[in-house]
C-alpha cells in the first residue's frame, strides 16, 4: 500500500503551483471543444494542416494534457521519489513561458498564421525545457521506487526527442525547411502520446490508482516489465517511421496493445486487493480511457497493414487522445485536486480535511455523463462521417469542459473557505 507519509507533506509544493496548471489545463480544454464547435473544417475531412481543428488537437495535447502532465509530475514524483523540487522559482517560471507560449500557438495555428506560432512554440519550448530539467533533477537524485523513476526516465527521454521533431516541423511551417513532413509527425505523435504522455501515464497510474484505492502497488517486477515492453514497441515504431516499413509499424503497434494489456491487468489485479471497496465514478473513467488505448492500437495496427478504411485515421486520433489520453487525464484529476485541496486545508498542527468535504460530487456526475456522451457521439460520427453527429459531439464536449471548470472552481473555493490554516500562498496565482 501506498501511504501519503507525514514526511510527504514536506515535499508539497505550494499550492498555488500545482493549481495553476491544472487550472490552465481545465482552461485549455473549454477551448479545445469551443475550437473544434467553431471550426468551419468539419473534423471527419481532416487530413492534416493548420487551421481550428489542427489548433483544437494541440489545444488538448499541450494546453490539457501536457501542461496537467507537468502541474501533476512537479507535485506528485517529488512525494513518490522523496525528493523535494529543486526550484519552486523555476515551476512558476515554466508556467508563465508555457501557458501564454501555447495561447500564441494555437491562436496563430487557428488563424493560418505560422509566424505566431515561431515564437508561441519557442516560449512553450523554453518551459518545457526547464520542466525537463526540474524532471532531471528530481530523477538524479531520488531513492525508492524504482520502477516510478524508470518510468521517468523514459517519458523524459521521449519528452526530449518529441520536442526536437516539434521544433523542426515548426520549422517547417514558418522557414519552409525541407523534411519528410508525414514521417516527422507521425514520430513526433509517437513520442509525445504513446512516449512521454502515456509513459507518465502508466507510472502514475502504478502510484495514484493503488493510493487512491488504498490497494497494495504492482510489484516492481510487473513495472518493469510493462515499461520494457512499452519501450521496444515505440522504439520499433520510430525504427519503422524512419524506414518506412509498414509491416514494421504494425508489429510495433502489436507489441504496443501486448504492453498495453499487461499493464492493464496488472492494475487490475492491484485494484482487487483495495480496502475502500466503492472505486468511484474516477475509476469508469479510466476504464474507458484503457479500453480507447488498446482500441487505438489495434487500429493503429490495421491502419499499418492498410485494411482500414481511410477515414479511420482520424477515428485513431479521436481514440488515442480525447478517448485515452483526455479522459484518463480527467479521471486521475478529479481525484488529485480534492485530495492535495484537503491536505492543504489542514495546515499546521492540523490533520487534513476530508477529501470528500472538497469534492462537488453532482458536478462531477455530470461531467461524467456529458464526456462519456461526448466521446461516443465523436466516435461514432467519425466512424459513420456524420458531421452532424461530430458538431454534436463538439457541443457536448464544451458542455462537460463547462461542468469540469465548475469542479475546479469549487474545490478553490473550498480551499480558499477552509483558509488552510493561515498558508499565506493559497490561491495567489501571482506568486
Amino acid at each position: 500500500m501506498i501511504p501519503f507519509a507525514a514526511g510527504a507533506r514536506s515535499r508539497l509544493l505550494p499550492v498555488s503551483v500545482p493549481m495553476r496548471y491544472f487550472g490552465a489545463a481545465v482552461a485549455f480544454q473549454v477551448l479545445a471543444w469551443a475550437m473544434l464547435l467553431a471550426a468551419s473544417e468539419p473534423l471527419t475531412a481532416f487530413r492534416a494542416g493548420l487551421g481550428p481543428v489542427f489548433a483544437a488537437l494541440h489545444a488538448v495535447t499541450l494546453g490539457v494534457l501536457a501542461v496537467a502532465a507537468v502541474g501533476a509530475s512537479l507535485q506528485m514524483l517529488p512525494v513518490a521519489t522523496r525528493q523535494p523540487v529543486r526550484s519552486i522559482a523555476a515551476a512558476k517560471l515554466a508556467w508563465w513561458l508555457l501557458v501564454p507560449g501555447l495561447l500564441l500557438f494555437t491562436g496563430g495555428a487557428a488563424a493560418y498564421r505560422p509566424q505566431l506560432m515561431a515564437p508561441g512554440a519557442a516560449a512553450a519550448f523554453t518551459a518545457l525545457a526547464i520542466y525537463g530539467w526540474l524532471l532531471f533533477e528530481n530523477l538524479r537524485h531520488a531513492r525508492g521506487m524504482p520502477a516510478i523513476r524508470a518510468y521517468g526516465w523514459a517519458a523524459l527521454a521521449c519528452l526530449v526527442l518529441a520536442l526536437a521533431l516539434g521544433v523542426a516541423l515548426v520549422a517547417h511551417y514558418e522557414f519552409g525547411m525541407a523534411l519528410d513532413r508525414s514521417a516527422f509527425a507521425a514520430a513526433h505523435l509517437v513520442l509525445a502520446s504513446y512516449g512521454f504522455l502515456g509513459l507518465l501515464a502508466f507510472g502514475f497510474s502504478c502510484f495514484l490508482l493503488p493510493m487512491f484505492a488504498l490497494a497494495p502497488a504492482p510489484s516492481e517486477r510487473g513495472a518493469a516489465i510493462a515499461l520494457i515492453a512499452c519501450v521496444c514497441a515505440i522504439a520499433l515504431a520510430l525504427a519503422a517511421i524512419a524506414l518506412g516499413r509498414d509491416d514494421l509499424l504494425a508489429l510495433a503497434a502489436a507489441a504496443g496493445f501486448g504492453a498495453a494489456l499487461f499493464h492493464v491487468i496488472m492494475i487490475e489485479r492491484s485494484l482487487r486487493a483495495r480496502l475502500r471497496p466503492p472505486l468511484g465514478s474516477a475509476f469508469l473513467l479510466v476504464r474507458v480511457s484503457w479500453f480507447c488505448l488498446l482500441a487505438s492500437l489495434a487500429l493503429g495496427a490495421a491502419l499499418a497493414l492498410g485494411v482500414a478504411a481511410e477515414r479511420a485515421e482520424v477515428l485513431f486520433g479521436v481514440l488515442l487522445v480525447p478517448g485515452w489520453l483526455l479522459t484518463f487525464l480527467l479521471a486521475v484529476l478529479q481525484r488529485i485536486v480534492p485530495f492535495l485541496a484537503s491536505v492543504h486545508a489542514g495546515g499546521a498542527g492540523r490533520s487534513p480535511a476530508r477529501v470528500s468535504s472538497m469534492t462537488p460530487q453532482r458536478t462531477l456526475d455530470a461531467h461524467r455523463v456529458l464526456h462519456l456522451c461526448a466521446l461516443a457521439a465523436l466516435v461514432g460520427g467519425v466512424a459513420t462521417a456524420s458531421d452532424w453527429l461530430t458538431r454534436l459531439a463538439a457541443a457536448i464536449g464544451l458542455a462537460a469542459a463547462i461542468a469540469y471548470a465548475v469542479f475546479f472552481v469549487a474545490v478553490m473555493l473550498r480551499l480558499r473557505g477552509s483558509r488552510s490554516g493561515g498558508r499565506p500562498d493559497v490561491l495567489q496565482p501571482t506568486n
